[in-house]
């Protein structure tokens, strides 16, 4: 069964839940003032014993990093939820990922359609290696490529295989294997705490405000990226668009301040799921990592156990640069999920390949579009099928 909105969301029991709002109410007393024994970003960075390493990692122009709201669409103003994800399932999510995919496809799957038409003999090791070629020029990577090609050509040398067909039906079953992983959201406390992450320009905030026309119960905002400019406006005309709350300070505001303050608003309001935005340019500079960590450290005290996600968004345009974010983020914000954005810009839909098997954290969600319902689960055997199908 293809992965749904319906089967997306992991929620708690009665007991849970009673035990979760418990938790809750016996946190630290409301005071805008917790955060200030918390360390600040430099002296959670002097206190490192060792510095942090960080791999320069490419920025988008200035005039790129700004992420444009899409225009308001008729589905957009869905009155729920569950009229929203109908709409989606009646236009056929499937088409809408393979032709979110054509690029890709018309890219390096029509050279290995080629490929794979002259494709005789499992022994042939000059076809094996023109497959590697354009897998890695696809940007599924060097390690993702010789990993994935050594298990084809071994299963296909196993089975016997003689026929371009076979031989697709195994790439798919191969990628597919790659890319599986625990794909539920965790929405199973009061409230709920998902940190968004990642660099200016890869569809964070826009995200966020789709994330929450599916997401089950009530929803707030916390405008945590205090550093871009009108990012803070961003958050808002999303809230006003899902009629929303959001909780927000002025503009260069103490990032983890604002998470404190929405985290009490949140249980005040018996808020389900908190979304909070962070601040994405500069990641490559060692303080604003430290930031990071500061506003999960206020999280933490505020509410034990959260952020219980830590949702990363990466533009599938970028590459490998993408990949070395990834791997950038997890070590510094302890990742649980992907969110891989824009894959309908880009012919290197490969990319999702090296993530899922290089970063080690599952892909969650994906987009194809700037709609509301180009967002979705992410299922890897409809992704891998999406992708290779016209093998």
């Amino acid at each position: 069964m293809a992965r749904s909105w319906r089967n997306f969301f992991r929620r708690d029991t009665d007991e849970e839940r009673e035990r979760s709002q418990t938790v809750a109410t016996e946190v630290l007393p409301e005071s805008t003032d917790e955060t200030s024994d918390v360390p600040t970003a430099e002296e959670v960075q002097a206190a490192r014993e060792e510095p942090v390493e960080v791999e320069e990692i490419e920025e988008a122009a200035p005039g790129e990093v700004e992420e444009a709201l899409p225009e308001p669409s008729e589905i957009e103003d869905a009155p729920d939820a569950e009229t929203l994800v109908e709409e989606q399932e009646s236009a056929g999510w499937f088409g809408r990922l393979r032709q979110g995919l054509t690029r890709s496809r018309e890219s390096f799957v029509g050279q290995l359609n080629a490929a794979v038409a002259e494709f005789r003999d499992v022994e042939d090791e000059e076809f094996w290696e023109k497959v590697e070629e354009i897998l890695i020029s696809s940007d599924v990577g060097v390690p993702t490529t010789a990993k994935l090609v050594t298990e084809l050509e071994q299963e296909a040398l196993e089975r016997n295989i003689t026929s371009g067909e076979e031989l697709r039906e195994l790439m798919i079953s191969h990628a597919t294997r790659m890319l599986e992983g625990p794909v539920e959201l965790d929405v199973s406390h009061q409230p709920t705490v998902i940190l968004m992450v990642g660099v200016n320009g890869t569809g964070k905030t826009t995200t966020i405000g789709k994330l929450s026309r599916f997401l089950p119960g009530t929803t707030m905002f916390a405008a945590g990226d205090t550093f871009r400019a009108a990012a803070i406006e961003q958050l808002q005309q999303w809230g006003e668009r899902t009629g929303t709350p959001v909780v927000a300070r002025e503009r260069g505001a103490d990032a983890a301040a604002v998470a404190h303050d929405a985290i009490q608003a949140a249980r005040r309001e018996g808020t389900d799921v908190l979304l909070i935005d962070t601040a994405g340019r500069l990641h490559t500079k060692v303080n604003l990592m430290a930031e990071l960590d500061k506003v999960q450290r206020v999280i933490q005290r505020q509410l034990p156990g959260a952020p219980h996600e830590v949702l990363m968004t990466v533009d599938a345009t970028t590459g490998q640069n993408g990949l070395r974010q990834a791997k950038m983020f997890k070590e510094v914000a302890g990742l649980t999920g992907i969110i891989l954005t824009k894959l309908d810009g880009t012919a290197k839909g490969g990319i999702a390949l090296a993530i899922a098997n290089e970063v080690g954290v599952p892909i969650k969600l994906i987009s194809v579009g700037e709609k509301v319902e180009d967002l979705h689960p992410f299922d890897a055997r409809q992704f891998a099928e999406a992708l290779f199908g016209d093998l």
